[in-house]
């Protein structure tokens, strides 16, 4: 979906549903965006040491094709006043498209909330797009974000969404989006 829009997608760079979605993107011919990953740094590591998923896999997946490196760690617990790779994702989005995950997906829909002034939007402009069985996402989450009850729906939200911030979508999605 976020290929057929034209734009990049921009993950964590790990594994995953974050892999999949960097499979899915990259796979899509003539599309005109990049797979961008932001790598953290391992934890406790030194500040030039990419994170490793839990089976030593390292950052990033094979399915990014831009990794931006950063010295941040992928979360943390006082994600209000310390910086993390989560907030990169977050703060540099046009949009948002949650799918079901785990701790990391939460933390970034915290920080969704915290930060994109959301509520402050007609439920039409929107930016954080949830997407997957409601029930997978936190109360607090699908009060202030839109569902989307298919990649379609979800697709057409996000299309309208980046139109008007200026984003020029391909002519395509526009024909897809309208019907």
């Amino acid at each position: 979906m976020v290929a057929r829009l034209g734009a990049h997608l921009l993950t964590g760079s790990g594994y995953g549903v974050m892999a999949a979605a960097a499979d899915g993107f990259v796979a899509v011919k003539d599309r005109a965006g990049w797979s961008i990953g932001v790598v953290p740094r391992e934890p406790d590591g030194p500040l030039d040491m990419p994170n490793r998923a839990v089976d030593g896999r390292p950052y990033p997946n094979p399915s990014v094709e831009i990794a931006i490196f950063t010295p941040l760690p992928p979360r943390v617990a006082d994600w209000r006043n310390v910086p993390a790779r989560n907030h990169i994702n977050v703060f540099t989005a046009d949009a948002i498209v949650g799918l079901p995950g785990g701790v990391g997906t939460r933390n970034e829909l915290d920080m969704a909330a915290a930060y994109r002034d959301e509520s402050a939007r007609s439920r039409e402009e929107r930016r954080t797009v949830l997407v997957g069985p409601i029930e997978e996402f936190a109360p607090e989450h699908r009060a202030l974000f839109v569902h989307a009850e298919t990649i379609a729906a979800a697709e057409r939200h996000l299309s309208r969404v980046l139109a008007a911030r200026g984003f020029p979508l391909r002519p395509e999605v526009g024909e897809r989006a309208a019907s």
